[in-house]
């Protein structure tokens, strides 16, 4: 990011100055993720759209992205950068191996289905239509929960478990499902609150 602020800055200052707000922007937003443990859906999807737009700065036309979050769950209340190192998994691992690229969707919505404590369920989605799941870390369809001898992938995919366990115990899930055509869908389930 700041190999490419370095060279947009005496190509495209405008440019260099809108990566600049959105760095700024989403540095701030980790500070203060690092010292609050749950913030409005809203805020979590912000913080998305600044590394999103950083990392189209660098990808250019390869990477494109579109956000749903109806406005009656955008004070929904979700753990502070919960979705960031699904979008980065997304990245990295589905659309930057592509030659084209690929675009990823983060969306919110809430589902008939019960926690623990019969409680509707805020669902978290990053779907990716990247290169998809390898062979060895989960087939088509599958979900790759660590159970049942499906892996559930790496280290970003482990600290989300860990911090949805930490925070609602078995009343909060992840789940990866690779596509059957490529692409990846990261659904985050727990329970819905707004305070």
């Amino acid at each position: 990011t700041l190999a490419n602020l370095r060279v947009l800055v005496a190509t495209d200052p405008a440019r260099a100055q809108e990566m600049l707000d959105h760095l700024i922007a989403y540095l701030r937003a980790t500070l203060d993720g690092s010292r609050a443990s749950l913030h409005p859906l809203v805020d979590e999807f912000a913080r998305l759209e600044d590394y999103l737009a950083l990392m189209q700065v660098r990808m250019g036309p390869r990477l494109s992205f579109r956000f749903d979050l109806p406005d009656d769950l955008q004070h929904a209340k979700a753990p502070s950068l919960i979705l960031q190192p699904l979008v980065e998994n997304a990245i990295r691992h589905g659309l930057e191996p592509q030659i084209a690229g690929g675009s990823i969707t983060v969306r919110a919505s809430v589902i008939e289905a019960k926690d623990s404590a019969g409680e509707a369920c805020l669902q978290l989605e990053v779907l990716d239509d990247g290169a998809g799941l390898s062979d060895a870390a989960v087939t088509p369809g599958a979900i790759g929960n660590g159970a049942n001898g499906v892996p559930s992938s790496g280290f970003g995919t482990e600290q989300v478990r860990a911090r949805l366990a930490a925070l609602y115990g078995g009343s909060g899930t992840i789940a990866l499902i690779a596509g059957s055509a490529g692409g990846t869908s990261s659904i985050v389930r727990f329970p819905l609150k707004f305070s």
